[in-house]
């Protein structure tokens, strides 16, 4: 366990360019996945919630199993989607409204209640969250996406 700890103390996130790297890529690349994956920005499910405001998902989007085109970008695609819903609240659902909904900061803040500066501080938090849990929906759904995370450099002594 020890090992495990001191790996991670040398692996410190970098949370500038990892919030870079996502807004990059739904800027740049998600659009291709989907249009190889032959979807929709609407095919992608929004987050759920439990009564314990905990979000769920049964890991499938029924739409999927109908489609037989380019294996791998659904996968990606499925990633994205598993890794949205799997965000806790309201990460989830900020990276939903924003670039799935492609809904502008202030209507989300109002949508939320969150006042502008208490949303961009939620926004930040979803980036690296969304960062995080895609590493492991990626490796589940067998997604050709590289890691979204960027680390610092550490000296090794």
């Amino acid at each position: 366990m020890i090992e495990v700890l001191a790996l991670f103390e040398n692996s410190k996130l970098n949370k500038t360019k990892t919030k870079h790297n996502v807004k990059d890529f739904f800027a740049n690349d998600f659009n291709h996945y989907l249009n190889l994956a032959n979807k929709h920005l609407s095919d992608i499910s929004a987050p759920k919630l439990d009564p314990n405001a905990v979000a769920v998902h049964d890991g499938r989007n029924h739409a999927d199993e109908k489609i037989l085109v380019n294996m791998d970008a659904r996968c990606c695609v499925q990633a994205v989607d598993d890794t949205i819903s799997s965000c806790s609240y309201p990460s989830g659902l900020i990276i939903y409204l924003y670039f799935i909904k492609r809904m502008t900061d202030d209507k989300i803040a109002e949508r939320l209640t969150y006042s502008p500066a208490r949303y961009y501080q939620l926004k930040n938090d979803a980036l690296i969250e969304f960062a995080e849990r895609l590493d492991y929906w990626r490796q589940i759904d067998h997604a050709s996406l590289n890691d979204l995370r960027a680390f610092e450099k550490t000296d090794v002594i």
